[in-house]
């Protein structure tokens, strides 16, 4: 099932996996009960101490709450909307019922087939957890593909209804998106980086580039200049490399009239397993109004470098002339 933020924030219950597990199966010699034989309660829930139920066990919950995740899963996967939200509680149709629809609206197939399902109550609590492992195969209308296995815990409320879930997934290797890494550093000359797949990277670069394009836009040279080492490599399109400096950056716009820099696509990687040095791959439009009145407009492919103070230090860039028609 697809996971909203707002059905996380709802979900009062959303432990660690781990801890959950832990709870149900391997206790830790506390709140251990047991009838003719038979294991009732076990674990510990460790909630702070500013909640009334740390420390309470955990039991089995109901089979109507097991059969009321079952049959919205069954809605899920039959792609029917209306069926699956009649299954939420208003607050969880209320903050997360559109993007259910839109969806699966975007879904051509959908079936998602649990293998295990596991019903507990923590003692004191009025609502059951349902534990869910899961294998998901997903279809968009637009010819994507995707499989998942899934983990899934399920809150449903003293209403029977389900009042948030928490998921997590493992992806399948064989699946046509969502790897954790991809492609394939050659490097021009053998190192000991050759061969391994890149990543993408999360250190804020795209942010930095989206302020870095409205400063350009804006003319505004000591801003620009910020965004610079001291000291950083420009490789120009006409195949020449030169030493530039943050400080030149800003009076970069004095023969200048006007810039309008439109970027397109912005996706920064770096290669697997090095330091968190990264590049961002750019592309876009630039038209530049000289002073003079002459124009330079291109579309441009550029690669920006990124060191470890997440300042840029290298920018190599690539031109095309952009037709008239």
């Amino acid at each position: 099932m697809k996971l909203t933020k707002e059905a996380v924030k709802s979900f009062v219950g959303a432990f660690v996996v781990t801890f959950i597990i832990g709870s149900i199966v391997i206790n830790g010699g506390e709140k251990v009960s047991w009838d003719d034989g038979v294991l009732k309660s076990a674990g510990k829930f460790m909630g702070g101490e500013d909640n009334e139920l740390t420390g309470n066990a955990y039991g089995l919950g109901s089979q109507a709450s097991m059969d009321t995740v079952m049959e919205a899963i069954a809605a899920y996967s039959a792609n029917d909307t209306e069926a699956e939200l009649s299954f939420y509680s208003d607050e969880m149709n209320e903050n997360g019922g559109d993007f259910t629809a839109e969806w699966h609206e975007s879904m051509e197939n959908l079936k998602q087939r649990p293998w295990a399902v596991i019903p507990v109550r923590l003692q004191g609590d009025d609502k059951d957890l349902v534990l869910v492992w899961s294998t998901e195969s997903r279809e968009w209308k637009n010819g994507s593909k995707q499989t998942l296995d899934l983990f899934e815990v399920f809150a449903v409320n003293a209403e029977g209804k389900i009042g948030g879930f928490s998921q997590w997934s493992s992806e399948r290797r064989d699946n046509e998106f969502s790897e954790s890494s991809g492609g394939k550093f050659f490097g021009r000359g053998e190192s000991k980086y050759s061969g391994r797949p890149f990543v993408f990277s999360n250190r804020g670069e795209v942010e930095i580039l989206e302020k870095f394009f409205a400063d350009y836009n804006n003319m505004d040279g000591e801003a620009v200049a910020g965004y610079f080492a001291d000291e950083w490599t420009f490789r120009a399109a006409t195949g020449g490399t030169s030493q530039r400096t943050s400080e030149g950056m800003k009076s970069i716009f004095d023969s200048l009239d006007s810039v309008t820099w439109t970027p397109f696509s912005m996706v920064p990687i770096k290669i697997y397993d090095t330091d968190p040095a990264s590049g961002v791959t750019v592309y876009s439009t630039e038209k530049r109004v000289n002073k003079d009145g002459t124009v330079w407009e291109k579309d441009l492919v550029e690669l920006f470098f990124f060191d470890l103070e997440g300042k840029i230090s290298g920018v190599e860039q690539y031109v095309r002339e952009i037709s008239a028609e």
